[in-house]
């Protein structure tokens, strides 16, 4: 009798810690349904638009004092990088330069490009005017202070760092993440172009908020 008394108290319970275990994969489930049901897009966007972006003092390539509002009322596609970059800014302006042109004249003229110099100890303007213009004749140069360029750089979270390497000519090279930030009108951040994207790619991400 005891036996029996025990065996259906163990199979009770075997069945109670079973139902138990079924509710909560069930209630697991359906958190994870909720979850991923959310619309990805708009949580993207919303967290990375109120990041990118934001006030910035520096001197162009004419030597002309700006800031961010020099250039509201127009889109900007902005890339951080140096002078004396040997492969990647070099590789990443001519990818911006043929994009535009694949947008047509009319479209590139609702863009305009600023390249920020992430060495502001060797980026003069003058410097800053002649590489610029090697890619295309409207972009346009930004440098500054030390300062003055960190701060643009961490309103616009970009990493960089300057290595020693004795082989260059300075002493040293600069260590930069190389993404480009495309901005609207009112310097609100849109979208980015990661680095070594497909010309393709960039034109029809772009065209996409023309």
């Amino acid at each position: 009798m005891k036996l029996n008394l025990k065996k259906g108290y163990i199979m009770s319970r075997t069945r109670l810690i079973s139902a138990l275990v079924g509710i909560i994969i069930l209630l697991v489930g359906a958190a994870i349904y909720v979850y991923n049901d959310r619309p990805a897009e708009n949580f993207e966007q919303v967290s990375t638009s109120a990041l990118i972006g934001g006030d910035f003092a520096l001197t162009d390539h004419n030597g002309k004092a700006v800031t961010q509002d020099d250039y509201k009322g127009v889109k900007k596609l902005v890339f951080f990088g140096f002078t004396n970059c040997p492969a990647v800014c070099p590789t990443e302006l001519y990818n911006i330069a043929t994009t535009l042109d694949e947008l047509g004249a009319e479209n590139a003229k609702k863009i305009q490009v600023l390249f920020i110099s992430i060495d502001p100890e060797q980026d003069t303007p003058e410097m800053m005017k002649e590489y610029v213009e090697a890619f295309h004749d409207d972009f346009i140069g930004l440098t500054g202070t030390v300062e003055q360029v960190a701060k643009a750089a961490k309103a616009f979270r970009v990493y960089y760092a300057k290595i020693p390497e004795e082989d260059s000519e300075i002493g040293y090279t600069m260590d930069h993440s190389a993404y480009s930030y495309l901005m609207d009108e009112n310097n609100q951040y849109l979208t980015h172009l990661p680095p070594n994207s497909e010309i393709e790619d960039m034109v029809v991400k772009i065209r996409e908020f023309l």
